[in-house]
């Protein structure tokens, strides 16, 4: 599986390899609690905390596990949040898609759901990925109707998975897309992003 990250253009926003540059971008984009809820992190107010977020995502690629994006409004040209691929097995070609976030000010903006398309897309047709996972905290009813919003399937739910900081104990609902599902899926999200693009532009 080539590990190289690239660029990725979408209609309304591209997927970038995270970097130093996104640092004061990501700083304001990341500055609200509600966005952390679910991926138990404390939420980053100084350089220093982001600083070390994208670092540590780089340090990860350069392990092979991980493949880290700013998300980028064309817009704007502002970084309004990020989305990677992780547990990346290339033995057996799977990847995950998470570390996704973006500021609440984006919400419903269709920007998650394209972020998500242009790692899937990627995944599937230059990785060779033949499955596509994706994990929620069994509370975050918003992330569990995106991604059945996007076509994936439920597998189950693993329980008592994560103890998180505040030493509640999560259970993750985890869900795939396989590659043989890929082409219809990839037609409906293609369908949906028109739907939603045109009805912005009215």
């Amino acid at each position: 599986m080539d590990l190289a990250l690239p660029t990725l253009e979408g209609k309304a926003f591209r997927l970038e390899p995270l970097n130093a540059s996104h640092t004061d971008d990501l700083l304001h984009a990341a500055s609200e609690d509600q966005i952390w809820t679910y991926l138990d992190e404390e939420t980053p107010r100084t350089k220093a905390q982001i600083d070390r977020f994208i670092q540590d995502a780089i340090d990860e690629h350069g392990r092979g596990v991980r493949l880290p994006f700013a998300v980028i409004d064309r817009a704007s040209e502002k970084a309004i949040g990020s989305i990677s691929l992780i547990d990346i097995q290339q033995a057996h070609r799977g990847i995950e898609v998470g570390w996704a976030w973006i500021s609440p000010d984006y919400w419903r903006s269709g920007a998650s759901r394209e972020a998500a398309y242009l790692l899937l897309k990627h995944a599937f047709e230059k990785m060779g990925a033949i499955r596509a996972a994706f994990k929620t905290d069994s509370r975050n009813a918003r992330s569990q109707n995106s991604i059945l919003g996007m076509g994936a399937t439920q597998e189950g739910t693993f329980r008592n998975h994560r103890i998180l900081s505040d030493g509640y104990v999560r259970d993750s609902i985890y869900y795939s897309i396989l590659d043989r599902e890929w082409p219809s899926i990839r037609l409906k999200m293609e369908a949906d992003q028109e739907r939603y693009h045109d009805s912005s532009a009215t």
